[in-house]
């Protein structure tokens, strides 16, 4: 599935997201990004998204400084990573932990298994997941004529 898909489906699913009109507005870049950052570092491009949807909203949460969850580097921690940051750190996660669970796990915590810290984890990032791919599978029988 293409990220500008993804995307679609993401705001059919969930109509009052917060910072929508960030996305939107910002929504072919943002496809962009992901695509070439999860076709570059060989992550799905669905766990991209949906680990940056719920870090900053693909960067548009207020005080985020466009940031997809990931620094640029261990030592510029408080700089803002994009697509790209996010989607090595999560290859780094797939490499070490072998899974994709491990790869979120990774990536939230450093460590291959969910830790005991608050936040999102990887059932969180599947549950989004689904849901979007639900609503694209909607979206498409739809423009199939199905009902």
């Amino acid at each position: 599935m293409s990220a500008a898909a993804w995307i679609v489906a993401l705001l059919a699913a969930y109509p009052h997201l917060a910072h929508r009109a960030c996305i939107e507005a910002r929504a072919p870049q943002i496809a962009a990004d992901a695509d070439s950052a999860a076709a570059r570092h060989g992550v799905p491009v669905a766990m991209l998204l949906a680990v940056a949807v719920l870090e900053s909203h693909l960067g548009c949460a207020p005080r985020s400084g466009g940031c997809w969850g990931a620094p640029v580097s261990r030592t510029r921690r408080q700089t803002a990573g994009r697509a790209d940051h996010a989607a090595s750190a999560l290859a780094l996660g797939l490499r070490r932990c072998h899974s994709d669970e491990g790869a979120v796990s990774h990536f939230r915590w450093g460590v291959c298994h969910r830790a005991a810290h608050a936040g999102y984890g990887p059932d969180d990032v599947w549950r989004l997941a689904a849901r979007v791919a639900d609503a694209l599978a909607r979206v498409e029988t739809r423009r199939a004529g199905v009902r």
